[in-house]
């Protein structure tokens, strides 16, 4: 058997193995969040399974190694990952009604889907090493290129992975691929063993080290109050003499007037509350992202009957926004430390308005932009209830794939879709990144823009820009194009790519 041969399987074996661990975390977050959790369970679960692997392959190859064994090795894996696929939905289904807790869920789900194909896959370079060794004095030399070349398939297969192909296919795409691979390796491998042509050396080109990213961070004009690393973020509270800014590392959050904590500083958060005038009889609303509180404020003011649930995933928030933002929990606001699609998918609640403002610094988490999750929001609203979704991009050009995607998943499941620019609907502003304030509503009767105004009026000035006209301004009436844009779905919703482009 021709050593570079063996080289080969070495190098797609490791680039399978963090391949299937970095789509991995795209199996895991519709049911578990996209928190530290998950990733430390997928991460010390493929360790484990390396382990176990390493021992088990170099137990295996004192026996009696052959070539053959190596691809039974190689093989079994494949399958395994070939038909996660049909198994990993239902099987997350049943550990997240199981409500396992945050750390243990994600961790009994990663060990069911990745322990057994990375265990054999771990198998792999130590059984090779027996195989390639020509004499006792290049043990350590053989190892080392082995395990060297394995270390280039997953840096390969982590690259490839995260940079284009969950932007370009969808996760159980990937996944079948990634056991094709592994079967069709084997099949091409054994023939190829048995040639008996002499081949000449195979140059392995090694990656280049890849360049960290340098942090710039400006001088900040503000004082730091606050600094803290929680599970999510690092969240920083600054101050100057009129307000008060919670940042997600170099990202703007929310912004607190220091005379008036209820006033809506930010211009974005002056069209959010637009979804009220499509249900002006609201009663029960959901906030997915708490940040610093400042639409559950002014409604816990403004309404005092009205009841408001807050989703907010990372608990570091909440405390923070209670101690620096003025939050207070009442009988008509209630905060919930919970990823919001686990809270809509547990609560018994029907809600008049989702209000979805959640962001992990400048990403939208994917989990909560498919179109599984609206179909869920849209079971969890009332009769012509409302969902308002943020969302950071562009109307037109290269900047607005994300909106005109959300759109376009928003249409299987709502029949009226309004967009507000905040920045403004003109041709001069349509095409830059801001703010975009999406409202998907049940109602099939389409609420015509001036009639929004005018509810807007009567529910008050304090909650939405001044003066009210400007909404009539950041209204785009037409109809987008979505033909060169993805529906979301849990399987493919490529929206880092569909964000940063």
């Amino acid at each position: 058997m021709t050593r570079p041969l063996l080289y080969i399987i070495v190098f797609v074996s490791g680039a399978v193995l963090m391949g299937l661990e970095i789509v991995g975390s795209r199996v895991l977050a519709p049911y578990f969040g996209n928190s530290i959790f998950v990733w430390g369970s997928l991460i010390s679960v493929v360790l484990a399974a390396l382990s176990l692997g390493y021992y088990w392959g170099g137990w295996l190859s004192a026996r009696s190694p052959s070539f053959g064994g190596l691809l039974i090795l190689l093989l079994i894996p494949g399958v395994l990952i070939f038909f996660l696929p049909f198994v990993y939905p239902p099987v997350n289904h049943w550990i997240a009604n199981a409500d396992l807790g945050i750390r243990l869920g994600p961790l009994v789900a990663s060990t069911i889907y990745f322990l057994p194909p990375s265990v054999f896959l771990g198998t792999v370079s130590p059984y090779a090493v027996h195989l390639s060794v020509t004499s006792l004095s290049k043990v350590g030399s053989t190892a080392g290129t082995l395990y060297a070349l394995s270390t280039c398939g997953s840096i390969m297969g982590t690259l490839l992975t995260a940079f284009y192909l969950i932007p370009l296919i969808g996760v159980s795409n990937i996944i079948h691929s990634l056991g094709i691979i592994l079967m069709f390796l084997c099949a091409l491998s054994w023939p190829l063993a048995n040639l008996h042509h002499t081949w000449r050396t195979l140059t392995i080109f090694s990656l280049v080290a890849i360049s960290g990213f340098l942090a710039f961070t400006g001088w900040a004009r503000a004082k730091t109050i606050f600094v803290k690393d929680s599970f999510y973020h690092r969240i920083r509270v600054e101050e100057d003499n009129k307000a008060r800014y919670l940042y997600f590392n170099r990202t703007l959050q929310s912004s607190m007037n220091l005379d008036d904590p209820t006033f809506l500083r930010l211009r974005y958060s002056r069209f959010l509350s637009l979804g009220l005038t499509l249900r002006p009889d609201t009663r029960k609303v959901l906030i997915i992202g708490l940040g610093g509180g400042s639409i559950s404020k002014i409604y816990q003011k403004k309404f005092p009957t009205m009841e408001i649930d807050v989703a907010e995933i990372d608990p570091e928030v909440i405390e923070v926004a209670k101690r620096y933002f003025y939050v207070q929990e009442g009988k008509n606001l209630r905060v919930h430390a919970q990823d919001g699609r686990l809270y809509l998918r547990r609560t018994p609640k029907r809600y008049d308005l989702i209000l979805l403002d959640a962001y992990h610094a400048d990403s939208i988490p994917f989990h909560l932009t498919t179109q599984e999750f609206f179909q869920m929001a849209d079971q969890k609203l009332t009769t012509n209830g409302v969902t308002v979704i943020n969302v950071i991009g562009a109307i037109i050009g290269s900047r607005s794939k994300i909106v005109r995607s959300l759109i376009k998943t928003l249409r299987k499941i709502f029949p009226q879709i309004y967009v507000f620019a905040t920045n403004g609907a003109d041709e001069s502003s349509i095409g830059t990144l801001q703010n975009v304030i999406i409202i998907a509503s049940k109602n099939k009767e389409r609420l015509d823009i001036r009639e929004i105004v005018k509810r807007a009026a009567s529910l008050g000035g304090d909650l939405f820009p001044e003066p009210i006209e400007e909404i009539n301004a950041t209204y785009y009436e037409a109809r987008m194009p979505t033909d060169d844009v993805p529906v979301l779905t849990d399987d493919y919703a490529p929206t880092d790519s569909l964000l940063h482009r």
